[in-house]
């Protein structure tokens, strides 16, 4: 994992370590004279095809084609969004189980500032990461890449988690009205900085956002809280992503942030694939939930297409995919 000077935390995959050599050694021990067995049976290889070649014979496909090598290079980005009350280490269960299964990550820190900030914020990460990308969002995040990813060639799809979804127009408080509030806009439930900028109070963090995580695990995300800007309820968003790129969805069934009736509605609009975590909090679905949602993360780049017609395995499905069988989850990370 690295850090550069703008804080965006970059994930890449693991190296093997058979590639990684040492002084006069590869560094999983085996030694020049492994090299020396290996290079010679390349070059049997390489011989045997051109044999064949010659013969006018098909040569035999080898351990790994040239297509799925393409494949691998080409896997898309997944650039991490994170929302209000929140901050880019929110990732890490999710980076770190795409990292184990071949993708970089990039978590993008947003400054809360406004949507206008935030907005550029994102767009400027994915200027500046090459090739193909997938957008995740949670949260008030999924109202930032709804906006940032518009008109945008390299974003190949879009993944939510509990995360708003507006059209051109809309307002995080509009999406909202008919729908249970928030539970942190309850009196007391907030508190303001010199700045005016808005954190959920750490006695009231847990019940309000994270009420499926143990007390520990949800103490680490409040105390990880970046201080929001409240205007970012208010301010329309502009031209949206999702109408020309295919979305997912992550809806959190137990969430006291955003209704989850709400998620589903959005979720339907966008024409999304759409998966529910029934006990998931406002922040189940990337740490109580986070190995089912790493593998819908996963789906855009596996070739799976987006809508609610699309079945696919993953995990335990049911016959209708809008509905993620959650039976035998394993308790929230960090019991105590």
């Amino acid at each position: 994992m690295s850090s550069n000077r703008s804080g965006i935390v970059t994930t890449p995959p693991p190296t093997s370590p058979d590639l990684v050599p040492g002084p006069g050694r590869m560094r999983n021990g085996r030694g020049a004279s492994s090299v020396r067995r290996r290079s010679t049976w390349l070059a049997g290889v390489v011989l045997a095809a051109l044999v064949a070649l010659m013969a006018g014979a098909p040569a035999q496909a080898g351990p790994a084609s040239s297509g799925a090598l393409t494949s691998v290079a080409a896997r898309p980005t997944i650039v991490l969004v994170h929302g209000a009350f929140a901050g880019p280490s929110s990732w890490d269960e999710v980076s770190a189980a795409l990292r184990k299964d071949g993708y970089t990550s990039v978590a993008v820190p947003l400054p809360l500032s406004g949507t206008v900030d935030d907005i550029a914020t994102v767009r400027a990460t994915l200027d500046a990461v090459a090739g193909p990308k997938v957008v995740v969002g949670h949260s008030y995040g999924g109202f930032v890449i709804s906006d940032a990813a518009a008109g945008r060639s390299d974003v190949s799809a879009l993944v939510y988690t509990a995360a708003f979804v507006p059209a051109a127009g809309e307002s995080i408080i509009g999406l909202g009205a008919g729908y249970a509030p928030a539970a942190f806009l309850a009196p007391g439930h907030i508190t303001f900085d010199s700045a005016g900028r808005a954190t959920i109070t750490s006695t009231n963090f847990r019940d309000d956002f994270a009420q499926d995580l143990s007390p520990r695990l949800a103490a680490t995300l409040d105390r990880a809280q970046t201080p929001t800007d409240l205007s970012i309820l208010f301010a329309p968003s502009a031209d949206v992503a999702w109408p020309a790129i295919p979305s997912w969805y992550a809806v959190s069934g137990a969430d006291r942030v955003i209704d989850p009736a709400l998620q589903r509605y959005m979720a339907a609009r966008a024409g999304a694939t759409t998966v529910t975590f029934d006990d998931a909090s406002h922040a189940g679905g990337f740490t109580h939930y986070s190995a089912r949602f790493t593998k819908l993360v996963e789906q855009p780049p596996s070739g799976a297409l987006g809508g609610h017609d699309t079945a696919y395995a993953m995990g335990q499905w049911t016959s209708w995919p809008t509905r993620f069988e959650t039976s035998g989850e394993p308790s929230p990370v960090g019991s105590s």
